[in-house]
């Protein structure tokens, strides 16, 4: 269902490039108002619609995170500039530090940076996940309702995670940067 914005010729199919400044021109006049779109290497790509099931996980996680966080260090829905003409967003990110005013995220301000997929997990766990350790984002989770389990990843290097663990939901572990722990379902 994610597919790229191309320019058609009559000879070929060429995919429309653009700058991240480009993406955000577009975005703040109206071109992206019906749509949720990111910028991957410099080309569009449609995002299917957030449904309740995924709003529901996402408030959830973001209602148990604000226990261990100030609720300033913790946004959703946000865009995460990764710098290579992409522009990505999340659904939960937990910042190093509150961000003072209205803009991307940058990877250097975040903490950990949560996907919550219903129909994404397969691109959430690959091109996501590189994405966000190519960007040295420190940690990343994966909350896959469908099947019922939290993948967590940390410590990137070179493009990719060095360390993976899966937890069932339900079951308790450690949330980075504080001596709690977190419980999804």
């Amino acid at each position: 269902m994610n597919k790229s914005a191309v320019i058609l010729r009559a000879d070929q199919q060429i995919p429309a490039r653009f700058t991240t400044a480009e993406f955000l021109r577009m975005g703040e006049s109206g071109a992206f108002d019906d749509m949720k779109v990111e910028l991957v290497e410099g080309e569009l790509v449609r995002m299917n619609p957030p449904m309740s099931a995924h709003a529901a996980r996402q408030a959830k996680i973001a209602i148990r995170l604000s226990r261990l966080f100030a609720e300033s260090r913790i946004m959703g829905e946000v865009g995460v500039d990764l710098g290579n003409d992409t522009v990505v967003g999340c659904d939960v990110a937990v910042l190093r530090e509150p961000v003072a005013k209205n803009r991307l995220l940058v990877a250097a301000d975040v903490l950990l940076v949560i996907e919550v997929p219903e129909t994404s997990a397969a691109r959430d766990t690959t091109f996501k996940r590189f994405a966000y350790a190519s960007g040295d984002i420190p940690h990343y989770w994966v909350v896959d309702g469908t099947r019922a389990v939290v993948h967590v990843y940390a410590a990137p290097v070179e493009g990719d995670y060095t360390r993976f663990r899966s937890f069932g939901f339900g079951e308790p572990f450690a949330v980075p940067g504080t001596d709690g722990t977190i419980t999804i379902d």
